[in-house]
């Protein structure tokens, strides 16, 4: 009888049914997968095109893996690759990475009623000052004095998966070990201007 069902020729169109079908889930896989790296691919082409136009006020996310970090090259994603490293950040535990720069300009001009300066020809310019906060100063005959100041804030943001203890942690390891916990998400903010101290920084997950 069972001779009779496993017979050579069913066997032979079983095990090509098996290839095919092995096959099929293979070239499946391989189709998601360049699909995935595509869309990933035109993302990071309108994230890059929106960047260029300076005018918007608004910004695409870029998407990467954590390998990508390690071999992405620009000055961006090295520095907040690097700041992650310092923070003993592991790649699983990363959500997001982002970077925040903005710049501020102001320009004050005192202009006496009296002439200060007795050359008619006298002008002056000068810079006082660092990358991260630079004043022009000019003084021009006969009593003019202005100051272009330029104020550069540069912050890094790390965000990342931490699992800890529901209830506060015990103090002996051991108990630690059988305590509850769960995945918290974290975020990290470094202002990079030693000039300008960080007052407050608030997140907000929506849950759906």
């Amino acid at each position: 009888m069972i001779k009779k069902i496993f017979t050579k020729e069913r066997l032979i169109w079983l095990l090509l049914l098996v290839v095919a079908v092995c096959t099929a889930v293979f070239f499946i896989n391989r189709y998601n997968c360049y699909e995935n790296k595509w869309k990933q691919a035109v993302e990071n082409n309108k994230a890059y095109a929106l960047q260029l136009d300076k005018e918007k006020a608004q910004s695409n996310v870029f998407k990467l893996t954590a390998e990508q970090l390690n071999y992405y090259n620009d000055s961006i994603t090295a520095l907040l690759n690097l700041t992650r490293k310092e923070l003993n950040i592991k790649d699983k535990q990363l959500s997001q990475l982002q970077y925040i720069s903005s710049e501020m300009n102001k320009r004050d001009t005192v202009t006496f009623t009296d002439t200060i300066f007795k050359e008619p020809d006298f002008s002056i310019d000068t810079n006082i000052g660092d990358r991260w906060i630079a004043t022009k100063l000019h003084m021009e005959y006969p009593n003019v004095i202005t100051l272009n100041s330029k104020v550069t804030s540069e912050k890094t943001v790390v965000m990342y998966m931490n699992k800890e203890t529901v209830e506060p942690p015990k103090k002996f390891f051991l108990c630690r070990w059988f305590q509850k916990k769960h995945t918290v998400l974290k975020a990290v903010v470094k202002e990079n201007n030693p000039y300008v101290t960080n007052q407050e920084n608030v997140f907000y997950e929506i849950i759906k």
